[in-house]
């Protein structure tokens, strides 16, 4: 009988290396077909990524574009902690007109897995000034006069603030998923998400939102209503997750581990700053901005709500704005929708920073 149990043991170890084998294998074939669709082959094209000593610490930065002589957009990523570096595939058609640098902010992607819980002071001020020090980094590496910096969800917060510091550096800001007040809103959506919740007699749905009370004391407690509004939200924003993970297994250049720290870091940095992000008010900043300025909203946007922004927006002082609502879409229509995105940005902000450059 021992001898059976060890040879069934066996049995089930080779199988699953075996499948462990293959799974690994076609990951990697997955991995060089996406890596012939990014191939930057132009002449004047780039494809860079590298740990820059930006705020004391190495912090990952990837710079993709056709032609070096495009508009530079840094994209500030949201979470906080959700690093965009993964989804490049996601942004190939921009490269032919844009210069995309994706920037692993303290906390997130490739700069958490190398730091790890070393990255103090996480701070919100901390943050911006590296976001401040990225733009000038890209500047001079880059030849660049200015560069546009688009901002997601959190990366609002900090992207108002550097543009606010330093206009000096931006040829434009475009915001989508655009925080104003965390506070604020929290309230506003809480009491939103419970009349839909009492419309559609959810007695369960209604009962877990009642263990929490809104703008919550943690990160935790505010995934409890995230989970509860997501039941509202399109399909296409439903089945985010499932439609970004093979996105992010199959990303060339992407290991394991780096999969492990992009899962992990949101975790983290979230409940390190959220106590933080209830105290921010962009209307605390002043509406005047020295630089043109545009929010691109999701339609159906239930995490920054298009009227929510909208009136932020008409408070803006600014040389040129627009505020663009995409249709159809939610809270991560840059992802969702990247080519509508693409073409709002090439209506709208390319122009502006191709007089810039």
């Amino acid at each position: 009988m021992g001898r059976i149990l060890t040879r069934a043991v066996l049995a089930i170890a080779a199988l699953l290396v075996a499948l462990v084998i293959v799974g690994l294998s076609y990951r990697a074939w997955r991995q060089h077909e996406v890596a012939r669709i990014l191939a930057i082959t132009t002449p004047d094209g780039i494809d860079e990524g590298s740990f820059v000593r930006i705020g004391g610490i190495d912090q990952y930065i990837s710079i993709r574009g056709d032609h070096r002589s495009n508009p530079v957009i840094l994209f500030v990523h949201g979470g906080p902690g959700d690093s965009m570096v993964p989804f490049a595939q996601i942004y190939r058609s921009w490269e032919k007109y844009f210069t995309l640098v994706q920037w692993d902010q303290r906390g997130a992607g490739r700069t958490f897995g190398l730091n790890g819980t070393k990255e103090a002071p996480m701070t919100i001020d901390r943050m911006v000034r590296d976001g401040i020090d990225v733009a000038g980094y890209l500047r001079e590496h880059l030849h660049k006069d200015k560069v546009i910096l688009l901002a997601h969800s959190f990366g609002t917060v900090l992207g108002i603030q550097m543009v606010k510091r330093r206009p000096d550096l931006f040829a434009a800001y475009v915001g989508t998923g655009q925080v104003v007040a965390k506070a604020e809103k929290e309230r506003i959506l809480y009491a939103r998400l419970m009349k839909k919740l009492e419309s559609a007699h959810d007695e369960a749905g209604i009962r877990k939102l009642r263990t929490v009370t809104a703008p919550y004391r943690t990160e935790a407690e505010l995934q409890v209503e995230r989970a509860i509004t997501s039941r509202f939200d399109p399909p296409i924003e439903r089945n985010l997750r499932k439609t970004l993970a093979p996105v992010v297994l199959y990303a060339p250049n992407y290991s394991l581990r780096d999969i492990y720290d992009f899962s992990h870091a949101a975790a983290y940095v979230g409940g390190a700053i959220y106590p933080q992000q209830l105290l921010y008010d962009a209307r605390k900043l002043g509406p005047k901005f020295d630089l043109p300025f545009f929010i691109f909203e999701g339609e159906a946007d239930s995490i920054t709500p298009p009227d929510l922004a909208r009136a932020y927006f008409d408070s803006v002082q600014a040389p040129v704005k627009a505020f663009v609502v995409l249709n159809g879409v939610g809270h991560s229509a840059v992802l969702t929708r990247a080519d509508a995105f693409l073409a709002e940005l090439l209506r709208r902000v390319r122009p502006l920073a191709v007089h810039k450059n």
